[in-house]
């Protein structure tokens, strides 16, 4: 019987690293061809293609490079025969490119983002089982038409929701709001329920000029007032609490927003949804009232890629609003 045919996309990563002592660090070394003769199982499960995307540590992967990675998944998933696709990619932005893939590649195959937190030489590195267990996910029926995935430590998380929540342990990946999709084990590959709030875009770019502003307790308008005087594409605030700013921020959303420059408003807690609760200047609800839009339950690199994504597609601001509210709920 015919094994499914699956393709490994090599990015490059933890997962791909060795060693170097002259500098006593880990260094992208190894090959995606290695990395899949690192785990002789495959060939139990799948009919294995190998393709080279990149090899860098995803902390220096760009736009372009990741956007990239969209077209070639969309061309080997065209293939009929092609069952789905994992993709390897460093821990340190993994959720970002996985998101981006979710909001851009069409068709129902699945493709699974995995990477490691071990390089690929210590005796206990993870990255073998978890290519093994993205192949898994990826050959599995049940797969299809949840969007893409991302699966470490045998746990499997929606890309709108997975983040990486540890510096270096194993199990880094939690899901921001609720919990893992799936489970993946030696044994079997189960489901728990299908990701929510699911968009597709059909673009042939994304808006790179896109920021991420952070604000802390006493923090001033600098970096904001840069972005106006730039003319970015967009920003994304990640307020206190509840979504709310102090008043510089205020004053330059407003400057922002009078520019014409989509400003999207998320929190920089570890999960929750900005809230309309107080009313005060500089509040989230007064920076609504003023044309902001709310991130809802994205975080705030997931409401910057969406907003890379949705303005190649829009530049109307109510249409923009209504992406955001579909995306990451009502606030």
């Amino acid at each position: 019987m015919a094994k499914p045919i699956v393709y490994i996309v090599g990015t490059g990563g933890t997962i791909a690293s060795k060693y170097d002592p002259k500098t006593g660090t880990d260094v992208p070394a190894a090959t995606a061809e290695e990395l899949v003769a690192s785990v002789p199982d495959l060939a139990e499960i799948a009919e294995v293609h190998v393709i080279e995307h990149s090899n860098v540590t995803s902390d220096i992967m760009d736009t372009p490079t990741a956007f990239g990675l969209r077209d070639k998944l969309q061309k080997v998933l065209a293939d009929e025969a092609v069952a789905g696709a994992v993709v390897t990619h460093g821990t340190a932005t993994l959720e970002e490119t996985a998101y981006l893939m979710d909001l851009t590649l069409s068709g129902e195959k699945p493709v699974v983002v995995t990477g490691a937190m071990r390089n690929l030489i210590f005796r206990d590195a993870d990255g073998p089982r978890n290519i093994f267990y993205a192949a898994k996910i990826a050959t599995d029926p049940e797969a299809r038409d949840r969007g893409v995935l991302v699966s470490l430590g045998g746990e499997i998380y929606a890309a709108r929701d997975a983040i990486k929540v540890h510096t270096h342990r194993p199990n880094a990946f939690a899901s921001r709001d609720g919990g893992p999709v799936g489970t993946v084990s030696d044994e079997s590959v189960v489901f728990f329920y299908r990701p929510e709030r699911r968009l597709h875009f059909e673009v042939d770019h994304v808006k790179e000029n896109v920021q991420l502003v952070v604000m802390a307790q006493g923090a001033n308008d600098l970096i904001l007032r840069a972005c106006i005087r730039e003319r970015v594409d967009g920003i994304v605030v990640e307020g206190v609490g509840a979504g709310n700013v102090n008043l510089p921020f205020y004053h330059a959303i407003c400057d922002a927003l009078d520019e014409g420059i989509p400003v999207v408003l998320g929190v920089r807690i570890f999960s929750g949804a900005p809230h309309r609760a107080k009313a005060h200047q500089a509040s989230f609800r007064s920076m609504l009232e003023r044309g902001a839009i709310s991130a809802g339950y994205l975080s705030g690199v997931k409401a910057r890629i969406l907003l890379m994504v949705a303005l190649a597609h829009t530049q109307d601001r109510e249409e923009l609003w209504e992406i955001f509210e579909r995306a990451g709920g009502r606030s």
